[in-house]
C-alpha cells in the first residue's frame, strides 16, 4: 500500500473528527503549550546577567564595603596609587535605616553618593524631580511615596533626628525592585546626622564602601591590594555567576512538558487505538496487512503531534508575549529582554512529535485487535499461579525492618531501611489489589450493579489496578511528604532554643525609653493578664554614667569554670525579685529551694559549668567595648539552680536580687520590657507599632520571638489538591475506557428490560471502587512513610487530618460524579447501531 494512502488512512482513523479530534489535539498541545509558557514567563521574569549587575552596581565594575568610615578615603587613594586607571566613588548604605513617616517609624534602604556620577548610571530611574545633591535632600523610591502618602516638597526626616531637614526632592524606581522602599541622600549625609552609624536603634551597621571601575589589569590589581587587607570586591562576573542553571537556561523548563507529553500521549492512544479498532479491523477485513495499519496507526500519531505541537507552542509564544506587559505589576521589576526561545522550541516539536510517534508505536502493536492465533496464544491457562511478588516484598520488608532496628543510633541510615521496609510492604499490598476486586465481586452479589461493575473489574482487572497503584501512590507520596513537613516542623518549635521563649515580645530600651511607660504601653496590646516584666542586670555605676542610655551599658557577667576551649567563655547575670520574672526567664516556676536562695542574697547559677562547689568568678566590664580586659572577682555563696531549658541558658546564666547586687557593688538597668502571652494576639506588629511608638520604642528594637513557622493548612491542601488531580486524571482515563468497553452490555442489559439509572449506578460503582481503594490505601501509606521516616529520631508523626479527610471525600465524591457523567446517557437509542 502506497505511504500517501496510509497516511491518509491513519490520519483519519487516528484523529477522528469533530469532538474527539479536538480533544485529542488538546491534550497533545496542552502539556507543550503549558511548559512553553512557563519557560517563555520565566525567561522573561528572570534578570538578565547585566540587568542583575546594574541593579547593583550602576555601570561600575565592582564594589567593596566596610564598617569604618574613617578607612575609606585612605583606602581610594592606596587604589589610585597601586592601581593606575582605576575610579572610585563612596558610597554609605544602611539596609535598615529608620526614619519618620507621619506618627511611626519605618525601616527604609538607605545609600548616599554623588547621584550625577556616570558609575551610577541606570542603577535607579527617575521618575519625577532629581537626585538629591546637597546635604539635607533625598530621594524616595515611588513606592515608599505611594505607602505613606509622600510627594516632592515633603519631609521624610531621620527618626533621631526628626527636626533635621530631609526634604523630598525626587521619586525614582529600583529596575529590579519597583516595590522596594529606597532613600537616596546626597553624599556624606550619613555621616553628617548625629550618632548616624553607630546608632544602636540601626538592626544592622551602616557600610562605607567604594564603587569601583577601570579596564581588566585596573581591576585585577584592585582586587589584588583589597585582598591584601583582606576585603573582597562584589565584581559584575560574581553577580552573573550567581544565577541559577534555569535563571540561566530557561529553555529547560520545557524538558517537563516533553515528559508529560509522553505520558499522555500514550494514554490518549491506548485509549484512541481501543476506540478505532473496529475500524483497523474493517481495513484488515478488506486484505491490508498488520503491519501497514500499524504504520497507517503510527502516521496517524505523527500528524496529531505534527498539528497539536507547533500550535501549542505557537500558542504559548503569542501568550506569554502578551503577558509581558503585564508582568511588572505582579513581579515588581523590569522584564528580561524578549527571548522566544527558538532553539529550544524547535526542539521541543522536534522530541514532542518524537515521542508521540513512539507513544503510537507502543501502543498499536495491533490496531485491528490480536489476530485469532495470538488471541489463542494469549489466552491464560486455567489455574496458573501468579508470580509470588508478595512474599518476596514480605521478606524485603522484613530484611529492612531489622536493619532499621540494628543501626537505629545511626538516624539516616536507619530511617532509611524504615522507609525501604514500608514502601516494600506497600508494594505487596498493591500486587494483592486483584484479590480485593475479586473479594468484592463476591461480597456485592446482593447488589445487582455492584455485582455487575465488580465481577468486570475481576475478569479483567489489569485497567482499575493500574489506576488504584497510580492515585494510590501519587497520595501516597503527597502525604509522606507533607506528613513529615509538618512533623518536623512541629518537631522543631517544641525543641525551639532561642534567645527568647516561643511568642514573647521583648521591647529594647536602647533609645533611654522610661521602663514604666513602657510596660503601661504594652499592657492594652495583649490578653488581660499577661505577664509584663523587665529584663534588668547589674552594670558598673560608673560605666553606666557614661553610657549613651542606660540599656547600652555593658552588664556583669559570670565567667566559664569548667576549663577547656571555653575557658574565655561568660554569660550575663540578671536581676530576679519576683516568681513571675523567674518564669518569664525560665518557662517554669522556681522552686522552694530556689527562691530560698535567691531570697537570702545568694547568686543562683543557672549551668553547673559556670560554678565551683559555691563560687563563681564575676567578669566585670571596664570600659563600653569589649577591646579593653575585663576584671574578674570571686563571689560565694552560689548555689546550682535546678535544671532549665537550652533558651533559658542562651540569655543568661546566674540570677540574683537587686539587694545582692547593690551589696556587690553594682548598679541595676533595666534593658527591656519583656511581655508573655500564650498566644499572639491578631495583628500584632500594628498594635505594637501604635503603643510603643509615643514612648520611642521603634519597631527595630522589638524582638517577637515567633520560632519556626508550622506547616500552614493552605500548603496541605494546594499539594493534596495537586494529588487529588492525579488521581481523578488516571480514574477518568480508566472509567471512561471501561464505560465505553460495557457500553455493549449495558445496552443488552437495557434492553431485557434495567432502567437507565441502574446503568448508571454500573458505572458508578466502578468508579467508587478506584476512588476509594486509591484514596483508602495511598493515606495509610502516606502516613505508614512518615512514622518510619520520624521513627529513628524520635519525631511524633503530625498531620493535618482534617485536609487530609477532606481531599480522601471529595476524592470519592469526584469519583461518583465522574462515573454519573461517564455512563451511557440514552442506551435505548444507540442500540441497533452497537449491534450492528
Amino acid at each position: 500500500m502506497k505511504n500517501g494512502y496510509l497516511h491518509l488512512a491513519g490520519r483519519r482513523t487516528v484523529l477522528g473528527r469533530g469532538g474527539r479530534r479536538t480533544g485529542l489535539l488538546i491534550m497533545l498541545a496542552l502539556p507543550v503549550l503549558l511548559a512553553t509558557l512557563a519557560a517563555g514567563l520565566f525567561a522573561s521574569i528572570a534578570a538578565t546577567a547585566d540587568q542583575r549587575a546594574t541593579s547593583s552596581l550602576g555601570r561600575a565594575d565592582g564594589y567593596v564595603t566596610q564598617g569604618d568610615p574613617q578607612a575609606t578615603a585612605p583606602l581610594a587613594q592606596e587604589l589610585h596609587r597601586r592601581a593606575p586607571g582605576i575610579t572610585t566613588l563612596g558610597i554609605d548604605d544602611n539596609s535598615d535605616f529608620p526614619v519618620w513617616a507621619h506618627d511611626r517609624t519605618i525601616s527604609v534602604r538607605y545609600l548616599d553618593t554623588d547621584w550625577s556620577s556616570p558609575l551610577l548610571k541606570d542603577r535607579y530611574r527617575l521618575l519625577e524631580g532629581r537626585f538629591p545633591t546637597q546635604l539635607g535632600e533625598i530621594a524616595v523610591s515611588r513606592s515608599l511615596a505611594d505607602a505613606h502618602g509622600l510627594k516632592p516638597g515633603d519631609s521624610l526626616p531621620y527618626r533621631w533626628q526628626r527636626d533635621a531637614p530631609a526634604r523630598i526632592v525626587g521619586l525614582v524606581e529600583s529596575p529590579q525592585a519597583h516595590a522596594a522602599h529606597d532613600y537616596l541622600a546626597a553624599p556624606g549625609q550619613l555621616r553628617a546626622w548625629p550618632r548616624t552609624g553607630a546608632d544602636t536603634t540601626n538592626v544592622s551597621p551602616s557600610g562605607y564602601g567604594l564603587l569601583l571601575a577601570g579596564d581588566p589589569t585596573a581591576m585585577a590589581t584592585a582586587r589584588e591590594v583589597l585582598a591584601e587587607k583582606g576585603l573582597q570586591a562584589e565584581t559584575r562576573q560574581n553577580i552573573a555567576d550567581s544565577r541559577t542553571m534555569i535563571e540561566r537556561e530557561p529553555a529547560l523548563l520545557l524538558v517537563p512538558g516533553i515528559v508529560v507529553l509522553a505520558a499522555v500521549a500514550a494514554g490518549a492512544f491506548a485509549l484512541r487505538m481501543r476506540r478505532t479498532r473496529a475500524e483497523f479491523a474493517l481495513l484488515a477485513s478488506l486484505g491490508i496487512p498488520d503491519r501497514h495499519l500499524r504504520r497507517a496507526a503510527v502516521l496517524g500519531a505523527v500528524s496529531a503531534g505534527a498539528i497539536a505541537v507547533p500550535a501549542g507552542w505557537l500558542t504559548a509564544t503569542l501568550l506569554t508575549a502578551a503577558a509581558r506587559p503585564l508582568l511588572p505589576r505582579f513581579t515588581d521589576k523590569d522584564t528580561a529582554p524578549y527571548d522566544p526561545l527558538l532553539a529550544g522550541g524547535l526542539l521541543t516539536i522536534v522530541l514532542s512529535i518524537a515521542v508521540s510517534a513512539l507513544a503510537a508505536v507502543l501502543t498499536s502493536r495491533h490496531p485491528a485487535g490480536l489476530p485469532p492465533r495470538e488471541r489463542t496464544r494469549a489466552a491464560p491457562r486455567a489455574g496458573r499461579r501468579a508470580r509470588p511478588w508478595a512474599p518476596v516484598l514480605c521478606g524485603a520488608a522484613a530484611l529492612a525492618l531489622a536493619t532499621a532496628a540494628t543501626f537505629r543510633d545511626h538516624e539516616t541510615l536507619a530511617a532509611s531501611a524504615a522507609v525501604t521496609a514500608i514502601a516494600a510492604l506497600a508494594a505487596a499490598a498493591l500486587t494483592r489489589i486483584t484479590d480485593v476486586l475479586h473479594a468484592l465481586a463476591r461480597l456485592a452479589d446482593r447488589t445487582l450493579s455492584a455485582r455487575i461493575a465488580l465481577r468486570a473489574f475481576a475478569r479483567d482487572p489489569r485497567r482499575p489496578v493500574a489506576a488504584i497503584v497510580t492515585g494510590s501512590v501519587a497520595l501516597a507520596l503527597t502525604v509522606a511528604v507533607l506528613g513529615t513537613l509538618s512533623s518536623i516542623t512541629a518537631q522543631g518549635r517544641a525543641t525551639y532554643v532561642g534567645s527568647r521563649h516561643l511568642d514573647q515580645v521583648e521591647a529594647l530600651l536602647y533609645a533611654g525609653s522610661d521602663p514604666a511607660r513602657v510596660q503601661e504601653a504594652l499592657a492594652p496590646v495583649f490578653p488581660a493578664g499577661t505577664p509584663i516584666v523587665r529584663g534588668t542586670y547589674p552594670v558598673d555605676p560608673a560605666l553606666r554614667d557614661a553610657a549613651p542610655t542606660p540599656a547600652q551599658t555593658p552588664p556583669w557577667s559570670v565567667a566559664w569554670q569548667a576549663g577547656g576551649e571555653f575557658a574565655d567563655r561568660k554569660q550575663m547575670m540578671q536581676i530576679v525579685d519576683d516568681e513571675t520574672t523567674f518564669k518569664v526567664l525560665t518557662g517554669r516556676t522556681w522552686s522552694a529551694r530556689e527562691r530560698q536562695a535567691l531570697e537570702a542574697g545568694r547568686i543562683l547559677v543557672l549551668s553547673p559549668d559556670y560554678i565551683k562547689g559555691d563560687r563563681v568568678t564575676l567578669s566585670l566590664p571596664t570600659s563600653q567595648t569589649q577591646d579593653t580586659p575585663d576584671t574578674r572577682r570571686e563571689a560565694g555563696g552560689a548555689v546550682l539552680a535546678d535544671p532549665v531549658d537550652a533558651t533559658t541558658l542562651t540569655r543568661g546564666t546566674a540570677y540574683l536580687t537587686t539587694r545582692t547586687a547593690q551589696a556587690l557593688g553594682a548598679q541595676t538597668v533595666t534593658y527591656s520590657v519583656i511581655a508573655s502571652p500564650s498566644a499572639p494576639p491578631a495583628g500584632l506588629e500594628e498594635r505594637l507599632v501604635q503603643a510603643l511608638e509615643p514612648v520611642d520604642v521603634v519597631m527595630a528594637d522589638v524582638r517577637i520571638e515567633t520560632g519556626p513557622e508550622l506547616t500552614p493548612p493552605f500548603l496541605w491542601y494546594l499539594l493534596l489538591g495537586l494529588a487529588l488531580a492525579a488521581v481523578v486524571t488516571v480514574l477518568a482515563v480508566t472509567v471512561t475506557a471501561s464505560a465505553t468497553e460495557l457500553r455493549g452490555d449495558l445496552i443488552r442489559l437495557h434492553r431485557i428490560g434495567l432502567a437507565p439509572a441502574t446503568l448508571r449506578r454500573i458505572v458508578v460503582w466502578q468508579s467508587l471502587t478506584i476512588a476509594a481503594l486509591a484514596g483508602v490505601l495511598g493515606v495509610a501509606a502516606g502516613w505508614a512513610l512518615t512514622a518510619a521516616r520520624n521513627w529513628p529520631a524520635g519525631i511524633p508523626v503530625v498531620m493535618d487530618w482534617t485536609a487530609v479527610l477532606a481531599v480522601l471525600a471529595l476524592t470519592v465524591l469526584l469519583g461518583a460524579a465522574y462515573g454519573a457523567l461517564a455512563a451511557p446517557r440514552r442506551p435505548g437509542n444507540t442500540l441497533n447501531r452497537t449491534e450492528a
